[in-house]
């Protein structure tokens, strides 16, 4: 579950030497240890959860399952301390790190919060400025027939373009798996609505030409010769602007996120000295 790593990274830092844990004893809820959970330290602990997330925890009985994780990541944390596991170089790295990522990211979080957020009126620029992207590819329905050698497959060409039922002509002749179905061509999902885009460059060129109702080839690929009918085409409608609304938000987010910390990055350079060797 997702809160196991916020639970993980909340019980690391509350182990480091130095956080500071506000203690009131009129509201400590369980103590492990050294260490007390007071009721502000579990809110802090629900907080950290993704707000989608977060409801089923904000019942008493949502706030005792989470208690009662940081109560069992305390125990292990402090076996692990018996054994000396905490002075080992490598997690002790770790354990300054996980410190150092939570604070960095809380510093771009709270920066990124003081911001305008991405409008209505962006979203739907966006969309209409590249509305080209959010077109489907055109898909047919498709059969094929594959043989050995490029003089059978002319051969059997021949036969199809006479008007011979082509699903026969593939039971008949063609070494592929998808002649016991009659030669059609179906995604691994099983679909036969087939996009551009999915086939090799040459099979997928030579497919795409071909008219509905219509065969070609023969077309060359690693498995051999290929003859192929095409049985319908059609081009999706493009989504609307709700459809792909989330879609965009996220992308516009991610860049701007990382225009930020980059700007970020460098403006705090100004005053912390950097050396890399």
């Amino acid at each position: 579950m997702k809160r196991i790593g916020f639970l993980l990274l909340f019980i690391t830092l509350i182990s480091v030497p130095g956080y500071a844990q506000e203690k009131q004893p009129t509201d400590v809820l369980a103590t492990v240890g050294n260490h007390t959970i007071t009721r502000q330290m579990l809110d802090n602990i629900i907080a950290t959860i993704p707000e989608e997330n977060r409801v089923p925890f904000l019942t008493p009985d949502g706030r005792k399952k989470i208690l009662d994780e940081v109560v069992s990541f305390m125990l292990l944390a402090e076996a692990a301390k018996t054994t000396e596991m905490d002075k080992e170089p490598a997690i002790k790295t770790r354990l300054d790190y996980t410190q150092t990522e939570y604070l960095a990211r809380e510093y771009f979080r709270r920066h990124m919060a003081k911001l305008p957020q991405i409008s209505e009126q962006e979203l739907e620029s966006y969309y209409k400025e590249h509305l080209s992207e959010f077109k489907p590819p055109e898909e047919v329905q498709a059969r094929h027939i594959l043989v050995k050698t490029e003089a059978e497959a002319n051969k059997v060409l021949e036969q199809a373009k006479s008007g011979k039922d082509f699903a026969e002509l593939a039971k008949k002749f063609s070494i592929d798996p998808a002649a016991a179905r009659g030669g059609k061509l179906e995604l691994q999902d099983g679909r036969d609505w087939l996009p551009k885009g999915t086939f090799e460059k040459s099979f997928e060129y030579a497919l795409f030409k071909i008219s509905k109702g219509g065969v070609g080839g023969p077309v060359k690929t690693q498995f051999g010769w290929h003859i192929l009918k095409v049985d319908d085409r059609r081009t999706p409608e493009t989504p609307s602007f709700v459809q792909v609304r989330a879609m965009i938000k996220n992308r516009l987010q991610d860049q701007k996120n990382a225009e930020i910390h980059k700007q970020l990055t460098e403006q705090v350079k100004q005053s912390v000295p950097v050396v890399i060797k």
